[in-house]
């Protein structure tokens, strides 16, 4: 009989993630790049925060761990991260060295979102067995 593990990162939650997260991100540096006062202004807090709302809802929706959630939260912020600063690079708006930064920085920011998503996803089954 075959038993069949768990993976650490569940791919179709994952994929659906990302595709938020980095399609936000880019919609953001593309506004940023044509209206500079985005950037100026909420440029670094904007690109943490989609990077950690998409690892939020990652986790959330795995409910599987909270170590399984910053991980998969660390991916997809570092995804957010090399997306976001790679286009802004691509497009003229940052040179090169930010890049390093804006990943870790992002990956950073996506690993507790995870942690933070998995509380949400206890508090969500908390909640539902009181009912």
């Amino acid at each position: 009989m075959k038993k069949i593990a768990k993976t650490l990162i569940d791919t179709k939650i994952l994929d659906r993630a990302l595709a938020v997260g980095v399609l936000c991100e880019a919609a953001f540096v593309i506004a940023a790049h044509y209206r500079p006062f985005l950037g100026l202004h909420f440029g670094l807090f904007a690109c943490m925060m989609i990077a950690g709302t998409a690892a939020l809802l990652y986790a959330r929706d795995l409910a599987r761990g909270y170590v399984m959630g910053a991980l998969g939260g660390l991916v997809i912020g570092a995804a957010c991260g090399i997306a976001a600063v790679g286009l802004a690079n691509l497009l003229g708006d940052h040179p090169e060295r930010f890049l390093p930064y804006g990943v870790m920085v992002s990956a950073l920011i996506g690993a507790i979102g995870g942690l933070f998503g998995q509380y949400a996803a206890w508090i969500r089954e908390f909640i539902a067995t009181l009912r």
